[in-house]
């Protein structure tokens, strides 16, 4: 009887061990599949995630030139018998026309003012491109 128990064990045995690096074998195969498996399910989500930051389309990155920047030089002609200057204003673009106004001011100051006012930029601006040439 003890042989036959021997026997059938002898025989029981290599399925046995082979069981065990079968279940080795399976078992990594489960956790590499389960990892393989949620690392696609982190992904996707992560890829398919509505992101809440604001989509805003822009249309004009330059700076608006203003008519200050367009002015290159003010010059001014100041005629102290008549009570006259006259103000020629001149620009780098070439499709502005050169302008040009009369005052009956002979005062630098409110020959600045009355330019500034005219042409709607800054008095500091104005005082940087005028030039004065007085006539008597």
């Amino acid at each position: 009887m003890r042989s036959s128990v021997q026997q059938s064990w002898q025989k029981l045995r290599p399925w046995f061990l082979n069981f065990r690096g079968l279940r080795l074998w399976l078992s990594l195969l489960i956790l590499g599949c389960s990892f393989w498996i949620v690392g696609k399910l982190v992904t996707l989500r992560i890829v398919h995630r509505a992101y809440q930051t604001p989509r805003y389309f822009i249309a004009n990155t330059q700076p608006q030139e203003t008519l200050s920047q367009q002015i290159s030089s003010i010059k001014v002609k100041i005629f102290k018998e008549s009570n006259l200057s006259i103000i020629e204003v001149t620009s780098d673009d070439p499709t502005l026309i050169e302008r040009e106004f009369q005052f009956m001011l002979i005062t630098p100051k409110e020959i600045e003012q009355a330019i500034a006012q005219e042409l709607g930029i800054p008095l500091k601006e104005v005082r940087n491109l005028v030039y004065y040439k007085v006539r008597n």
